[in-house]
């Protein structure tokens, strides 16, 4: 875990106890150990192992639960619209649009926030995972161009996902440096 630990900081960035968002960046690193990064042992990640292992023994509700997890959405989401029912997210990086069913869930939000989350179905609804890196409001546009060249270059997502995570560690710890020194993308 603490090898995996050095691994997710080499390029999300370093996650410091005294940090405002270590329990975000925290539970980032906890949903990137068990959903996405491959064990040594197997090329599995723990969840597929988990459910590879224990085919034979779960219930088929349980099963499905846990199924369900490994069929979220990792994303930079841009809240569009909120509403007295429920909210509009936009995928950033595909387009698409996901309704939210009711206001719990950004209710801390702005209108046009941009922030990378993992959004989890259950029983038909999105729900946020345990995290939410908030970006600041004045580098939206250059995020959004980012986002757009790579969506066009077909560039996998998950970098560009890291690349920003870093970047918001680095304007929480140097707030006083211009936005656009810290969220720097390559030319």
């Amino acid at each position: 875990m603490a090898r995996a630990k050095e691994e997710f900081q080499d390029f999300a960035g370093p996650i410091f106890e005294s940090d405002r968002n270590f329990d975000a960046r925290i539970n980032a690193f906890h949903n990137w150990y068990i959903l996405d990064r491959p064990l040594k042992v197997n090329g599995k990640t723990p969840l597929a192992y988990f459910l590879e292992f224990n085919a034979n023994t779960l219930s088929e509700e349980a099963w499905k639960r846990y199924e369900e997890l490994g069929n979220h959405l990792h994303s930079l989401f841009e809240l569009s619209k909120v509403g007295p029912k429920g909210s509009v997210l936009i995928d950033v990086l595909t387009g698409k649009k996901i309704a939210l069913d009711g206001t719990d869930q950004t209710q801390h939000l702005d209108k046009g926030a941009l922030f990378n989350t993992r959004l989890f179905s259950h029983q038909g609804q999105w729900y946020f995972s345990n995290y939410l890196i908030l970006h600041p409001g004045g580098i939206g546009k250059d995020i959004m161009q980012e986002a757009k060249k790579r969506r066009k270059a077909k560039a996998p997502s998950k970098p560009f996902l890291y690349q920003l995570m870093l970047f918001q560690g680095r304007w929480e710890q140097y707030k006083q440096m211009d936005l656009h020194a810290i969220y720097r993308f390559s030319a």
